[in-house]
């Protein structure tokens, strides 16, 4: 039997198989933003091919396919989501405009904030003004109903909705996530009238706190739906008729997998899910060699994106943001930045060489490919340099326009202004001053994503993967010294890969506060809370057919001292929520925070508050078994193809570099730089004064000579 992934990049579309006998294989092919389907078939043509198999009989015999998609994220990113309608609590109908006092910096980065002036809230709004209703109805604190809900406005705004050509309704009224029933009745209305509107009520999909996040939430989640629907059911149907049968299994930003009717009714949980597949495939590999402090990055053809596994447990965002709007689902954390191999350099007013956020994507892609892109990426100054071959890119299946690339460069050259220099730079000064420059970007996001949260890097191993990952990570792995960097066999489509690594989850939250100190009557709400919410996991599994035997129930509440805004997750203790159990909770949150903030900064004085409470159900990982090979000694002459000059800094300048074939590498074999290893989708730079020895998964451990 097979399993297969699928991952849809901004570049390229990957697909990894692993087939009978543990076996990897992988393939990419062009992604396709006008109809992201065509490029997932042809990834999986690649496949096959490559497998030597025809593609119906493959998909056949497969017993797992997951995929993660990006029609969400760039439904968000490109403001291409359907025209949706919001109905809210009357008086507040400007809840999404007014947002949050940070709203203007939600999601910006340092440089972007510099300029007070030019800040402004998220444009275009997910919802025009004239599509904002208020509805009359009115709950208090606790649920009980102070203002009946008006069924007859209801009616009529539901009407000049759908005369307004919405596609697409979110239903948000306040405390409505302790008393459903006004949203429940919005939507049987809409049901009986227009059963083809996609609906979303805040109080199925984020019955918690914060009355801008969940209506943010609920409205990003409407805008998305119908297209995310309609994609899911016609990637199905192209399967269907190719020869898959099972059910197609889709990747969510929390960190597990889901089914397609899920995915299609909460398309806010993939929401920049891409990345997450990475993140838990390094903490596979982490787990078979013994490391549980993973720093994971990925160079793709957009961005650069760092997560981290400490103490073998992912990391997550409670409130994360997308095109300036926080929501509520929980994600992995993931910094992103706009540095990739098709990232774009130019030359600002000053005259300085900059490098991304802009990328030439699939297409036209860089000047090398020859698709049209006259622009300089990074890819191009890889191939100037000589760490790509422009005969073997994507396996030989490519051939690179070194003089295109050249080209690009020479016209970016004459651009800049010559700041402490005489004459123009030429094409192979400027290439490394962006490949300087963009290595430079990713060590500064490591630095933010570790340092700057209390963690040594140092401390941790450094994962590199996507298909420009294995060209840089020698580079900026050296600039942020981590303990050991791993380049992966499969890195081309590793985030792939790890979707493999995971099993079906589902998450369910609620709020429920409670202060100290609690009373008898505090306990049996959140026992009360948890048994509702355990429950609801559990009859979403069984609807899936997964019986309560195969899901495995992790409780966890939400707790911060009083007066303060953010709170800690912290996991339940077994048992039943009563006073020890609420004593452990709060003995365990006091630590966490002490070892986040140090000790002495808690204030217990305040008194501490639970938030709200959640329920994560899990069915197992999928078995999945690796061939691994015994080692066939240091000597890897076997995988020697010639050498060519490659430039590196430390050499001063071009140097002659070996060039291996990566298929041909066996576990043992060592590697000394300068080297590069070409492997389909990627090449591995490995430079002067740098060894890599390759481990019995083909995965190549990188140090420095001499390095214990």
């Amino acid at each position: 039997m097979y399993r297969i992934a699928v991952d849809i990049g901004g570049t390229f579309t990957d697909c990894a198989i692993l087939g009978p006998g543990g076996r990897l294989a992988a393939a990419k092919g062009f992604s396709v933003p006008e109809d992201p389907a065509r490029g997932v078939v042809d990834a999986l043509q690649r496949a096959a091919e490559e497998m030597k198999r025809p593609l119906p009989d493959l998909l056949r015999d497969a017993d797992l396919f997951v995929h993660g998609c990006t029609i969400g994220t760039n439904a968000m990113i490109e403001r291409t989501g359907v025209r949706t309608g919001l109905l809210i609590t009357r008086g507040h109908e400007h809840t999404l405009r007014i947002g949050r006092v940070l709203q203007k910096v939600a999601g910006l980065s340092e440089a972007e904030m510099i300029h007070a002036s030019r800040l402004h809230k998220a444009e275009p709004p997910l919802v025009p003004p004239d599509l904002v209703r208020g509805v009359t109805e009115r709950l208090d604190w606790s649920g009980e109903v102070l203002v009946p809900l008006d069924r007859e406005e209801a009616s009529r705004h539901v009407e000049a909705l759908v005369a307004g050509g919405v596609k697409a309704v979110a239903v948000c009224f306040l405390w409505s996530f302790l008393n459903p029933d006004h949203e429940r009745q919005i939507r049987d209305l809409i049901r009986a009238r227009h059963p083809d509107l996609f609906v979303t009520l805040s109080s199925d999909l984020s019955p918690v706190l914060g009355e801008y996040e969940r209506a943010v939430t609920t409205t990003l989640n409407a805008y998305l739906g119908p297209r995310m629907a309609g994609y899911l059911e016609r990637l199905e149907a192209g399967l269907r008729e190719l020869g898959y049968v099972r059910p197609l299994l889709v990747m969510q930003a929390g960190g597990g997998l889901t089914t397609t009717s899920d995915a299609a009714a909460r398309p806010v949980v993939t929401l920049d899910s891409g990345p997450v597949g990475g993140t838990l495939g390094a903490r596979y590999f982490g787990g078979l060699a013994g490391q549980t402090n993973i720093i994971c990055t990925d160079v793709g053809g957009t961005s650069f994106d760092v997560s981290l596994i400490h103490a073998g447990e992912l990391q997550l965002e409670q409130e994360p943001v997308i095109g300036q709007y926080t929501f509520r689902v929980p994600k992995v954390l993931v910094k992103s930045i706009g540095a990739g191999g098709g990232s774009i350099a130019w030359v600002d007013e000053a005259g300085f060489l900059r490098v991304g956020p802009r990328s030439a994507r699939a297409f036209p892609g860089p000047a090398c490919y020859g698709r049209g892109g006259a622009e300089p990426t990074v890819t191009d100054a890889d191939l100037v340099l000589g760490y790509l071959s422009p005969e073997s890119f994507l396996g030989g299946r490519m051939r690179l326009d070194v003089a295109a690339a050249r080209a690009a460069l020479e016209r970016l050259g004459a651009r800049l202004d010559g700041h402490g220099r005489t004459g123009t730079p030429g094409a192979q000064e400027v290439a490394a001053g962006i490949v300087a420059i963009l290595n430079a970007q990713m060590a500064d996001l490591i630095r933010k994503s570790t340092v700057d949260r209390g963690f040594d890097p140092r401390d941790f191993v450094l994962v590199a993967y996507g298909g420009a990952g294995p060209t840089h990570a020698a580079f900026y792995g050296a600039d942020v010294d981590a303990r050991a960097l791993v380049i992966f066999a499969q890195s081309t489509v590793f985030s792939a890969f790890g979707m493999l690594t995971t099993g079906v989850k589902h998450t369910a939250d609620r709020s429920c506060p409670l202060r100290t100190p609690l009373a008898e009557a505090d306990h049996a709400r959140a026992r009360s809370a948890l048994e509702e919410l355990e429950e609801a996991v559990l009859a979403q599994f069984a609807a899936e057919g997964a019986p309560p035997a195969d899901v495995s129930l992790r409780r966890s509440a939400f707790v911060r001292y009083q007066m303060q805004v953010h709170a800690l997750e912290i996991e339940l203790p077994p048992g039943p929520f009563d006073p020890s159990g609420a004593a452990a909770l709060f003995a365990a949150f006091e630590k966490k925070y002490a070892g986040i903030y140090g000790a002495g900064t808690g204030f217990a004085e305040a008194g501490l508050e639970v938030v709200s409470f959640r329920v994560e159900g899990a069915q197992a990982a999928f078995a999945l078994r690796l061939a691994e090979e015994t080692a066939a000694g240091e000597d890897p002459g076997p995988a020697l193809v010639g050498r060519r000059p490659a430039y590196f800094e430390a050499s001063g300048g071009f140097a002659s570099t070996a060039v291996f074939r990566g298929d041909r590498l066996r576990p043992g074999h060592l590697l000394r730089g300068p080297a590069l290893v070409e492997r389909m989708g990627d090449t591995v730079v490995i430079p002067p004064g740098h060894r890599g020895r390759v481990d019995g998964f083909g995965n190549l451990w990188l140090d420095r000579e001499g390095a214990a």
